[in-house]
């Protein structure tokens, strides 16, 4: 399932709204730490940590309003979209696009 059958239909890249880089709003919590920096790719999530870049294959699907990226060892992350960036659903922290 490299994608959700909304997308399927118009192509992932296309109508992915993840896409792209992006880097934690300012005054976000501390659990936020994790998603300091993420890139989302068509099939790759890469996360920006204090050591290294940590890369791993993904695919997207979707339900309703919700965006759900899962990784090859099967961790799931949850985003929303909001005005001006996304959101990460559990915990909630507030990203921007990183240009």
């Amino acid at each position: 399932m490299a994608c959700g059958a909304i997308l399927v239909v118009s192509g992932c890249s296309k109508s992915n709204p993840l896409l792209g880089k992006w880097k934690l709003a300012p005054n976000q919590g501390n659990e936020c730490f994790q998603l300091g920096a993420i890139e989302f790719g068509d099939k790759l999530m890469t996360m920006v940590t204090p050591l290294a870049p940590i890369s791993m294959p993904v695919t997207y699907s979707r339900d309703g309003d919700k965006y759900m990226v899962t990784a090859s060892s099967g961790q799931a992350f949850e985003f929303q979209t909001e005005s001006g960036g996304i959101k990460s659903v559990s915990p909630e922290c507030h990203l921007v696009p990183n240009n």
